[in-house]
């Protein structure tokens, strides 16, 4: 008799373990982000640009298509300096709110660290 009381606390225990696992789930998975930081300066003077706007887009991988809409993702600080997290191949666009230079695009992966934008002024 004693065995089959052990036998039904586990049964009991392991019924319980799988509803609490069916309930609450595990972890959701986030992926590994990858630290971009862009360096946004003038091409006459070399000085860091402030308040430009850093814009995204994800890309897929193998045809560069478009994935998702173009979005604002940081502004750059008053060294030129913006940093995104980022884990997806994603096309960034570089625009001053005064239009005093020309938009600037360019295709990254996610695996850069530190890229100087050299934005020119229009004339």
């Amino acid at each position: 008799m004693k065995w089959i009381r052990k036998a039904l606390k586990g049964i009991s225990l392991t019924a319980a373990m799988f509803v609490f696992q069916a309930c609450y789930g595990t972890e959701p998975y986030y992926p590994i982000s990858t630290k971009i930081t862009f360096h946004v300066v003038s091409d006459d003077t070399h000085e860091p640009l402030h308040g430009i706007t850093v814009m995204a887009q994800r890309l897929n991988y193998s045809d560069s298509s478009e994935v998702g809409g173009c979005h604002v993702v940081d502004f750059t600080d008053e060294n030129g300096l913006s940093t995104v997290w980022t884990n997806d191949f994603a096309r960034y666009s570089f625009v001053d709110k005064d239009s005093v230079y020309v938009q600037y695009d360019t295709i990254m992966l996610p695996d850069a660290d530190t890229v100087e934008i050299v934005m020119k002024k229009i004339i």
